[in-house]
């Protein structure tokens, strides 16, 4: 009897063990199930892909090779919507008139700014470096190093209100790093370009000017490309005089942006996509990136931290262009 009842006690622990196994299979595939009929019954049937004409009126057969291409990468009809300016562009995502926008760094913070309703899943590069960039204030090369605290009360080169790279960015961005332009330096003065603004620098109406650069490949040549690069392309004397004082933190090229509430498993499947074709599709991917053939990478939201702190009230006051 006791043999019995010991084989009994196996059993009934046997049993109960196989119905706890039982249990915990059934609790871990419950979720992935009821997350994938959640991104089904959520899932568009067709996707409104937006593009920005600008001046191009050859818009929409450029674009078409890419269109095809998404319908592959995204299994959906895709719907293409011309878009006059990057305004409209960014009036289209954050509404949901679109569910695809190629969007500028600036036109991303805008667009997120409106709704908090988009994210960005890639951006493009130039080249096969990393595809982001940087603000950054340049200044004559002396004997010892030169520092921000070096300049104060300088006289700062920077570009018109609107301009992103040489005036928004880095003002917003230095005053995030505890300098505030206006203060800090004697006078604001502005130049139609970056390439004025080091042109200024050298026959010394200024003492440091904003630019940008990738501050990727070799520094003697002034990088792979960017405002250092462009004058040293040109030949300017002097070159070999500038430094660079201060950067900001990296900037994506653009913003392959998408409305949040598209089925997370649609957003992963179009970044995937994306990532591949230059690789797989080329000429799809020059049709939406002409001026930055070095292909896509992924990217999020907090990428486009040193642009969004531009649409930050904190800044705005520091943004604001001063009466003349």
């Amino acid at each position: 009897m006791r043999k019995f009842s010991e084989c009994y006690d196996v059993l009934v622990a046997w049993a109960r063990c196989c119905a706890h196994l039982l249990l915990f299979a059934i609790l871990a595939f419950a979720n992935p199930a009821v997350s994938l009929a959640q991104d089904t019954e959520n899932a568009p049937d067709r996707l409104r892909l937006g593009v920005v004409v600008a001046s191009d009126e050859g818009t929409r057969q450029r674009v078409e090779t890419f269109r095809l291409a998404l319908e592959e990468i995204s299994d959906l009809p895709v719907d293409l919507f011309l878009l006059e300016t990057m305004g409209d562009a960014i009036e289209g995502i954050a509404s949901g008139r679109v569910d695809y926008v190629r969007l500028s760094p600036s036109g991303y913070a805008a667009a997120y700014t409106l709704c908090s309703c988009v994210e960005p899943l890639v951006t493009a590069g130039p080249d096969d470096f990393p595809a982001r960039f940087h603000a950054i204030l340049v200044t004559k090369r002396s004997g010892d190093k030169v520092s921000l605290t070096d300049l104060k009360g300088a006289r700062l080169a920077v570009g018109g209100n609107q301009a992103v790279a040489s005036y928004r960015v880095p003002l917003a961005n230095l005053a995030a790093d505890g300098i505030n332009a206006r203060s800090h330096f004697s006078t604001l003065v502005e130049v139609q370009n970056p390439v004025e603004g080091l042109q200024a620098l050298l026959d010394g109406r200024v003492q440091a000017s904003l630019a940008w650069s990738t501050l990727a490949g070799e520094a003697k040549n002034g990088y792979t490309a960017g405002t250092l690069n462009d004058y040293y392309v040109s030949g300017g004397p002097g070159f070999k005089s500038l430094e660079i004082v201060w950067r900001s933190p990296p900037i994506p090229y653009s913003a392959h942006t998408v409305r949040k509430d598209l089925p997370d498993a649609l957003k992963r499947r179009i970044r995937a996509g994306l990532m591949d074709l230059r690789r797989d599709a080329p000429d799809a991917y020059l049709a939406i990136e002409p001026s930055l053939p070095g292909g896509f990478e992924p990217v999020v939201h907090g990428d486009y931290r040193p642009v969004l702190r531009t649409f930050e009230d904190d800044y705005a006051s520091l943004l604001k262009p001063r009466a003349r």
